[in-house]
């Protein structure tokens, strides 16, 4: 810039000695305003062309070479002009917003009105070994995963594979709600012949709709066992609580569920790992927990499957009432049918809630031999009201 400032400036002082020397000269003082003019006009213009893109005030002002006298020159800010051509430097163009594509709508799937979920086996777990024509209890846990609650109008029936001479349909003990669950059961007998059984089940609405577990809705559970013995009586020693859901539990006219549930009025009978019992502590054995039918002289019977007494055998339990039943008043009882003959007293016992228990231990050696059928009885005296008796570890050995 410096350089372009110094050459004008020469070619000023050239111009002004050309001036000097020109025709005339002595005999008149040119007027040579017009030059400085024109020279200052063309130095700014060049000047300013030189300083595209720089700040005015860090631009040189050009040297003044005014003479004495003449008036100051004006100088006018041109503002810089692009000289770059556009096909090199294109003007910048924002870019065109495209919409993404929204993702798709989740289609939900309607929940069905009527759908069970399996939980467990609550008793007989698939390939189970039972002895052949013995009756037993097949209880399954469901859980209500539809969107209708299941009423007492529901039934279990009986699908497709072997029966096991069970009753084909089954009122459920209901009324089970959307998410919650209930153990629905049903008594079979093992066929006679040893081999692989296994029938299947599901669920009818008041309607007679059929419907069970699966992604579908419509998948059965099933019942699997193995008979490798034929018919015969169990052999002692034999444990009541743990095999109280082989025993047929009924009142005088109903078969009950097995497990029960404890709001059941026609009676249940469940079992409790460490009953709180009426002497006020909490015992370490188990229980069978057992409440005849909710009316006056109601009863409450389990009939278990044959069982081979030999010589020596006992009959032992501990019987008594739960803690807080301060109302109970019941006769526990034990009968037996040996051989097929009829249904006999084996011995019977009263308790009421007075914080004691009855211990029994009955010797069975005169059944020595004998394919006997025993029988646990319950049966109200007086109120049903707090009727909650319990059989503790109730066995033969």
């Amino acid at each position: 810039m410096r350089k372009i400032k110094i050459l004008w400036i020469g070619l000023i002082l050239v111009l002004l000695t050309a001036a000097c020397n020109l025709p005339g000269a002595a005999a008149k003082n040119p007027d040579l305003s017009p030059y400085y003019t024109q020279a200052v006009k063309t130095i700014a213009a060049q000047l300013t062309q030189g300083a595209q893109g720089v700040p005015a005030t860090q631009v040189d002002q050009p040297v003044s070479t005014q003479a004495p006298g003449q008036p100051v020159p004006t100088y006018t800010s041109v503002p810089p002009t692009s000289t770059i051509p556009p096909a090199i430097f294109p003007t910048a163009v924002p870019p065109t917003a495209t919409a993404s594509p929204l993702p798709p709508t989740a289609t939900t799937k309607p929940l069905p009105c009527d759908w069970a979920l399996f939980i467990d086996d609550v008793t007989i777990d698939d390939g189970a070994i039972i002895p052949g024509g013995q009756g037993f209890y097949k209880v399954w846990r469901l859980k209500n995963i539809g969107s209708c609650t299941w009423t007492t109008d529901y039934d279990l029936v009986y699908a497709s594979g072997d029966l096991m001479k069970g009753d084909k349909v089954v009122p459920i003990p209901g009324p089970v709600p959307p998410g919650g669950t209930m153990d629905v059961s049903v008594y079979l007998y093992a066929p006679t012949t040893p081999g692989s059984y296994t029938g299947y089940w599901q669920l009818r609405d008041e309607s007679g709709n059929w419907f069970g577990i699966g992604d579908d809705a419509e998948g059965a559970f099933w019942v699997s066992i193995k008979v490798k013995t034929p018919p015969g009586p169990l052999h002692t020693p034999y444990d009541f609580l743990a095999n109280y859901c082989q025993a047929q539990w009924s009142n005088d006219a109903v078969v009950l569920p097995c497990p029960g549930k404890e709001d059941n009025t026609h009676g249940f009978v469940v079992r409790v790992d460490e009953p709180w019992i009426e002497k006020g502590g909490q015992d370490n054995e188990p229980a069978l927990w057992t409440h005849p039918e909710f009316v006056n002289g109601g009863t409450i019977t389990g009939e278990y499957p044959p069982l081979l007494v030999e010589n020596g055998d006992a009959f032992i339990s501990t019987v008594g009432c739960l803690k807080n039943a301060t109302q109970c008043d019941v006769v526990f009882s034990v009968y037996y049918s040996a051989d097929g003959g009829p249904m006999t007293l084996l011995g019977s016992w009263p308790e009421v809630y007075d914080t004691h228990l009855t211990s029994i231990n009955v010797d069975l050696s005169f059944l020595d031999g004998k394919s006997v059928i025993f029988y646990l009885v319950v049966d109200v005296n007086g109120s049903y009201k707090g009727d909650d008796a319990i059989w503790m570890v109730p066995r033969i050995q």
